[in-house]
């Protein structure tokens, strides 16, 4: 497979994370020559919203790799709670697969198993090396035929798939642009923690100016998340860090202000601007490339979708190349009705609640356990949010029942 510098694969797959190595992974399996090159050496972390719903399970037990991560990490099974302006409803899921709970391993743990699993199915790995360019331009005359790396070394294949998120390289060099582009209030703070108490339920809790989501990870950690107007972020480390503490003592029904004095935290603060949340679309494919994941679709993490997306298009795209048809002209079409109102809900949950809207919307939801169910249902996607949450029906009976804001009558004077 290689000669004079030269490598030729089936394809190389620029990521080696959730979605590039779920595509590796099935492809190699095929019996394809797949090379996978990321940026980062193996075992790396990176932000992420962490929960991994009952339909991925599913995904995962079936590629064979959530035996392995389960037999590495105590990986608690988890229910889901969420705590709007002091409106409260929290289940578990639907099953789907058997699987009526989420999971939520940290990145380093979920995308060391895939990647391995990859390799060893004969994916050539390349991690620790960045991609420079791309060999043709993508367009009729000229297919994209591989990548150059930054050491000038030369991978060409039949197809070039970008995995590689939300700032791809494969995109910025084929010059997509971003469509649909949506944008929210927030920004948000993380960092992980030992000695919290254990707890079975990943919570959102969130007041009218910061929200606190606490998941619990694997082997006994916890991700806390604070989010916040775009201010929340703003600064060096040490304000950063200031504005984060101090957030995680507003929520005592979630998270016990004496139990953070007493746990530790393990890792520095880490910051998402607001400007690091604003979702789009590219194009996803053309001649001889295709994007998968964040790279092709970006949606707010609030709705924790993201880790979904990347295994189902890496499913959907390998499919495709193995199958008689590769030249995924559905592949568009198939995205963005898979993405069809849940794009438009992850911004809606990821913007500030404002309270004449919010407060009535959530205190309906919590108080109707069928819609509620609805509402954890759609993180498995079983529920279009937009056709069984927030119908037009639910909002217009929700708001109707909140009480009328007192009027405000100017004095005269006398």
């Amino acid at each position: 497979m290689s000669n004079n510098g030269k490598s030729r694969f089936d394809v190389v797959v620029v990521g080696g994370r959730c979605a590039g190595s779920v595509l590796g992974l099935r492809l190699a399996r095929a019996g394809a020559r797949v090379a996978m090159v990321d940026r980062d050496e193996l075992g790396s972390d990176t932000l992420s919203t962490h929960t991994i719903f009952p339909n991925t399970i599913s995904r995962l037990e079936g590629l064979g790799v959530l035996a392995p991560l389960i037999e590495r990490h105590d990986v608690p099974s988890l229910r889901y709670r969420i705590r709007v302006l002091g409106h409260e409803f929290a289940g578990g899921f639907s099953p789907i697969g058997g699987f009526d709970r989420a999971i939520a391993p940290r990145r380093v743990a979920l995308d060391r198993v895939l990647a391995e699993a990859a390799l060893d199915a004969g994916v050539q790995g390349r991690f620790g090396e960045k991609v420079a360019g791309l060999i043709g331009s993508g367009e009729a005359d000229d297919p994209v035929r591989g990548v150059t790396l930054a050491s000038g070394e030369t991978i060409e294949a039949d197809w070039t798939v970008g995995a590689d998120g939300r700032s791809s390289t494969v995109a910025a060099k084929l010059g997509l642009e971003r469509t649909r582009t949506r944008s929210s209030d927030l920004s948000m703070l993380l960092s992980y923690w030992r000695g919290l108490p254990e707890t079975d339920m990943v919570s959102f809790d969130i007041h009218e100016r910061h929200g606190l989501t606490l998941i619990p990870c694997e082997d006994g950690l916890q991700a806390l998340l604070t989010s916040g107007p775009p201010d929340h972020t703003r600064g060096g480390p040490a304000a950063r860090e200031r504005a984060y503490l101090s957030a995680l003592r507003e929520f005592p029904t979630t998270l016990d202000p004496e139990a953070i004095d007493q746990a530790e935290r393990i890792t520095p603060v880490r910051s998402a601007p607001e400007t690091m949340l604003r979702g789009f679309f590219r194009r996803p494919s053309g001649p001889g490339w295709a994007l998968i994941g964040d790279a092709g679709h970006f949606k707010h993490p609030a709705t924790a979708q993201g880790i979904s997306d990347a295994v189902e298009h890496a499913i959907y795209v390998s499919d495709a190349l193995m199958g008689g048809d590769a030249s995924l002209d559905d592949y568009e079409a198939w995205r963005d009705e898979r993405a069809a109102g849940h794009y438009e809900f992850s911004f809606q949950f990821g913007m500030q609640p404002q309270p004449e809207v919010a407060g009535p919307i959530f205190a309906g939801i919590a108080s109707e356990p069928e819609t509620a169910q609805d509402f954890r249902d759609a993180m498995s996607r079983l529920v279009r949010p937009d056709r069984r949450v927030f119908s037009r029906e639910n909002l217009g009976r929700w708001l109707a029942a909140a009480p009328a804001k007192p009027k405000t009558v100017a004095s005269t004077p006398t």
